[in-house]
């Protein structure tokens, strides 16, 4: 397909903005919000891609599902064949070529080096061996450790024992979903107690601070269906907002709000 301007192309209602870097005194990150959470691989790509003489970072994503479907033989050659210079190109295969369920993202990054190795907290894992570590071999041979944890002082007690020094943050707004009739959990949908998620993301927390140290992207899906809807997934959204951001998320001078309080 050829495009008007294959370098500005971005996935479907997906937005971005740039913000100095939570912790650093100079450089920038940036967020990116988008409602499929498959759209992050354009953006982990992009980053990727703009330091592409440094190891990629590892990915600490939160999500109520694992994600971590692998790439079969025929999309290992699409990805092989993918032009990864050419925005409108990416952007095109997240929407079109990547598992329209969502749940191939993660490893067909992997699969291209675009991130490190995994680090998934979830909630989706019905026998023991779903939990076992696993492992990736890219396209360039490369080792990729995949880890899932069933709590977040797991995922805390591997990562600051860790010797990662770069990370992509993911969340996946259905993770603050309990019960999840859509996911084929209850018969309606509960939510994790508003001051538990202030607890759980907030800068003072051990394992927050620790990934913002490392901040090298931050990529945020609604996924409006699995959280119950667009205005509970919207609400969600406002409560990690306030937690991180003022002004708000997409209005002019939004900076990080415990830099602002300093």
């Amino acid at each position: 397909m050829e495009f008007r301007n294959p370098h500005y192309i971005i996935p479907p209602g997906s937005a971005k903005q740039i913000l100095s870097h939570p912790f650093l005194k100079r450089g920038v990150t940036e967020l990116a919000i988008f409602q499929e959470h498959r759209y992050a691989f354009f953006y982990w790509l992009k980053w990727t891609r703009e330091n592409e003489n440094c190891k990629p970072p590892c990915l600490v994503s939160l999500d109520w599902h694992q994600d971590l479907c692998y790439p079969c033989e025929t999309e290992k050659k699409w990805l092989s064949e993918l032009d990864q210079s050419n925005d409108g190109e990416v952007a095109l295969f997240s929407w079109a070529k990547l598992a329209g369920n969502n749940d191939g993202h993660i490893l067909s990054a992997a699969y291209l080096n675009i991130i490190g190795d995994i680090y998934v907290h979830c909630r989706q894992g019905t026998f023991e061996s779903n939990w076992e570590d696993e492992e990736l071999i890219d396209i360039n041979g490369n080792k990729h450790k995949i880890k899932k944890f069933k709590t977040h002082k797991e995922l805390e007690s591997c990562l600051l024992a860790s010797d990662e020094t770069k990370v992509y943050f993911d969340i996946d707004l259905d993770f603050f979903t309990l019960n999840n009739p859509y996911n084929g959990k209850g018969k309606k949908f509960t939510y994790m107690e508003k001051e538990e998620m202030q607890n759980l993301l907030s800068i003072d927390n051990p394992l927050t601070e620790w990934i913002f140290e490392r901040l090298c992207g931050f990529t945020i899906a609604t996924e409006p269906k699995h959280c119950g809807g667009l205005l509970k997934s919207n609400k969600l959204l406002d409560i990690i907002n306030r937690i991180y951001f003022k002004p708000s998320i997409f209005t002019k001078n939004c900076d990080w709000k415990h830099k602002k309080l300093k």
